[in-house]
């Protein structure tokens, strides 16, 4: 079980935490037994390879998952919205308390409406009773953006200002938590500086993220927390500062060895591949890819605590 981050009051708290795909040849544990939890007002970054169950992890908080069964605990403001009745967490929690920002959100803008109409559609959805207007200019201003943007398609914005306005919209209804996946992904880099610079003056004003990405760089900028994901297994977990400064796991030493620096010569890689999550291995995921792999690690490591977090290898038995 994590520490309580910082002694501060959990916003967001994993228990147990399984999501099973529904497939013609079975079962795809998509992910396994995640434990995490994030403070009100703090970053939670989750990294790894592509289809780790990065993105799987995002969906499942805002109960965004379709053919997949769901089970252990989600505790947002100490409620578990895993158990919460369907209307209940779409009219209470969807976009109100939680919301997120979707992979390729820069793309997902419908192309035959402006701005203004489809952030006036989110606030109709949901049952907004103020000044709608007056709301919508508030968001764009959030992000950045000239209200001028409202009266624009899509097609007539840049990719920055497009990945803003997606941002405003997750946004607008006032979240307590946002989860971002991969909010940078597909920018040039002048761009994803802009996107970083906004994240991080919103989550000064008190916006909490879950960011999803596989940009180790990206999250040493912006996360306080965060899980290192593989397999579909949340292998570790603690504060930024750990994580980077002291590695614990194998596979997080490769991934942060793979991070290419100035004048630091030739990064490093992890060979082999991802195990297929159709067919977990039973023992350690990471056994037929790892370096320092032993006897011991033929049996499924248990969940060992570090300072801040924990860690699922046997070297820290």
């Amino acid at each position: 079980m994590p520490p309580r981050a910082r002694g501060r009051m959990a916003l967001l708290a994993a228990r147990g935490l399984c999501v099973r795909y529904r497939a013609p040849g079975g079962p795809v544990y998509a992910v396994d037994g995640a434990d995490f939890e994030i403070a009100c007002g703090e970053s939670l970054g989750i990294a790894g390879e592509s289809a780790c169950g990065k993105s799987t992890l995002g969906l499942a908080i805002l109960r965004s998952l379709q053919g997949a069964d769901t089970e252990g605990e989600l505790l947002l403001g100490g409620r578990d919205v895993l158990a919460m009745p369907g209307p209940e967490f779409d009219s209470g929690h969807r976009w109100k308390r939680v919301s997120m920002v979707f992979q390729g959100a820069m793309n997902s803008l419908d192309p035959v409406f402006t701005v203004r109409e489809q952030l006036l559609e989110v606030l109709s959805q949901h049952g907004f009773e103020g000044d709608a207007g007056e709301a919508a200019e508030r968001a764009v201003a959030s992000v950045g953006l000239d209200a001028s943007v409202l009266g624009k398609y899509p097609h007539e914005l840049s990719g920055g200002m497009r990945q803003r306005a997606v941002i405003a919209m997750a946004l607008l209804l006032g979240p307590e938590l946002v989860v971002a996946d991969e909010p940078t992904t597909a920018l040039d880099v002048l761009v994803q500086a802009q996107i970083i610079s906004l994240l991080k003056s919103l989550k000064a004003a008190g916006t909490s993220f879950v960011l999803i990405t596989h940009d180790l760089a990206v999250l040493s900028e912006l996360a306080d927390r965060v899980g290192i994901m593989y397999g579909g297994q949340l292998v570790e977990f603690g504060s930024a500062e750990e994580v980077y400064g002291s590695p614990r796991h194998p596979y997080t030493r490769g991934l942060l060895g793979s991070i290419p620096t100035l004048g630091g010569g030739a990064p490093g890689h992890i060979g082999g591949s991802p195990p297929d999550l159709r067919e977990p291995p039973g023992p350690c995921r990471f056994l037929d890819r790892c370096p320092e792999a032993s006897e011991k690690c033929r049996e499924p490591p248990p969940k060992f605590p570090t300072g801040t977090g924990y860690v699922r290898c046997w070297l820290y038995e």
